[in-house]
């Protein structure tokens, strides 16, 4: 902004004349001038005033519209979809579905800080939801389906009342695609992406052969995003797949049954098993966002691509994971057990227990499984890792987005 100042110039009355006749029309004059320039004064702090808080100089500035906060219902929830956006200029955003809510975690903010309590604390109050910064979003944040109560509608306990998922943010949906990662060592079985359309359909990584796929497709992409669970799926009550935490994963269960254990959660709207699309941009929005453990102890680092792709022992539940993620690993643990098997609030992407996608091996039945597991090794079944069982072999569970 260019300020411009005027000059005032004081003339000098010269000549002979009556002393105080001059004496009384000078004092007379310096008296106006006072007032006039009072007023000058006046005039140019209220120019400058309005300038500063964002007007034209001329006119008072047209204060801005109050944000109101968003509608939920006597438990803080939703009431309808609400999405947050914190800078106009960005596309990162996040919608909050009706009858979820933000959580505030233990560590009093958004975040699940890498060797901290990761638990939910509370429900995030409506009025502050449009304070969620680009930040918040970009290291994921946890929303919850019900009032925070645990142990059957207690206060305080050990097994939660609600599921908890974390949006992964797609501002931009061409970068909402399968990868082909090239995995350490020889056990990559997928070299690369199809191309052509014949391959689409009828090879590998053939997920889009259902409505369901169609629709996910076009919500990630109007949304800008999608919601992943927070935790390894668990059984829930009426065999539904859930999204808590501190309870067994559901294992030896067949990738058709996971299927159907997700879309009967009809309390989560659109709950799927998860297709090899998601888990993979999922790790892409990793890489370079996440806070992990390092393999020195105590330490931390940035997640890098050789993460999940060479080696991801120092962040998950394998038989020869390394550093902090070392402590209890080689066994079958709850649900968010170990506070340096996450990254950016999801836990046990990496190891733990392997995972069911909907994503095709082959043109038969055999389905891709990820993650790798707590019996096999973090720098050859890795987080990127593509294996594979037959569709109704029991052998592994899902993480339910």
């Amino acid at each position: 902004m260019l300020l411009i100042l005027a000059g005032v110039a004081l003339a000098t009355l010269t000549g002979q004349g009556n002393i105080i006749g001059n004496a009384e029309n000078a004092v007379g004059k310096y008296n106006n001038s006072v007032a006039d320039e009072q007023q000058f004064l006046n005039e140019i702090e209220k120019y400058f005033q309005n300038y500063l808080e964002g007007g034209n100089g001329d006119n008072p500035p047209t204060p801005p519209d109050p944000v109101e906060p968003p509608k939920v219902n006597e438990d803080g929830l939703a009431t309808e979809n609400t999405t947050i956006k914190p800078d106009p200029n960005s596309d990162i955003q996040i919608t909050i579905p009706a009858g979820f809510a933000p959580a505030i975690l233990a560590t009093g903010t958004t975040q699940s800080l890498l060797g901290k309590d990761g638990s939910v604390a509370s429900i995030m109050p409506a009025d502050e939801w449009n304070n969620i910064t680009t930040e918040d979003i970009n290291k994921g944040i946890v929303i919850v389906d019900n009032a925070i109560t645990y142990d059957n509608g207690q206060l305080t306990g050990t097994t939660p009342d609600f599921n908890e998922y974390v949006w992964v943010p797609i501002p931009d949906s061409n970068n909402f695609k399968s990868t082909a990662w090239n995995v350490n060592g020889s056990q990559q079985s997928i070299a690369i992406a199809p191309t052509t359309d014949e391959e689409k359909q009828n090879k590998y990584w053939d997920d889009s052969t259902t409505a369901e796929y169609t629709n996910m497709l076009a919500s990630v992409e109007h949304y800008k995003g999608f919601y992943i669970g927070r935790y390894e799926g668990s059984q829930g009550e009426n065999n539904i797949a859930q999204s808590k935490r501190n309870i067994s994963t559901w294992t030896n269960v067949s990738q058709t049954t996971a299927i159907t254990a997700c879309t009967n959660n009809t309390k989560t709207p659109n709950m799927h098993l998860i297709y090899g699309i998601e888990w993979d941009s999922t790790l892409n929005w990793l890489i370079g966002n996440a806070t992990i453990s390092s393999s020195t102890p105590g330490a931390t680092k940035t997640m890098t691509i050789e993460d999940i792709q060479t080696n991801s022992t120092t962040w998950g539940n394998y038989y020869n994971s390394t550093g902090d993620a070392e402590a209890n690993s080689g066994s079958k643990q709850n649900t968010g057990y170990n506070e340096s098997w996450k990254a950016n609030n999801i836990y046990d992407l990496a190891g733990n227990v392997s995972e069911w996608t909907q994503e095709k091996y082959s043109t038969g039945t055999y389905r891709a499984i990820r993650g790798g597991g707590y019996n096999s090794d973090g720098d050859g079944y890795l987080v990127a890792y593509r294996f594979n069982r037959n569709e109704s072999s029991t052998d592994y569970y899902c993480r339910v987005p």
